[in-house]
């Protein structure tokens, strides 16, 4: 499946530590490949509309929603920050 990025998603993903955007660009792969992918325990964020949330990791987790059959990357933070800004 194709995914593309949100500008503001490149921005943030560019001031993270050289380790955290590998780990980011592996969940991406996993994503593209199959977002239902078990490793990424894929599911809809709670009380927003066509947004879900896939981990990066135990503690980070990304955003993104479907469009025209593309994956578009929302946000990418720490698990308590989803619920407040998907």
């Amino acid at each position: 499946m194709q995914v593309t990025l949100e500008d503001s998603f490149r921005k943030r993903l560019l001031k993270k530590t050289h380790s955290m955007q590998g780990s980011i660009l592996e969940c991406i792969k996993k994503l593209a490949d199959d977002p239902r992918h078990p490793g990424l325990h894929t599911h809809r964020v709670q009380g927003s509309l066509g947004v879900f949330e896939a981990y990066v990791d135990d503690a980070n987790r990304l955003t993104f929603h479907y469009e025209n059959g593309t994956i578009v990357l929302r946000n990418h933070c720490n698990h308590s920050v989803v619920n407040r800004s998907p």
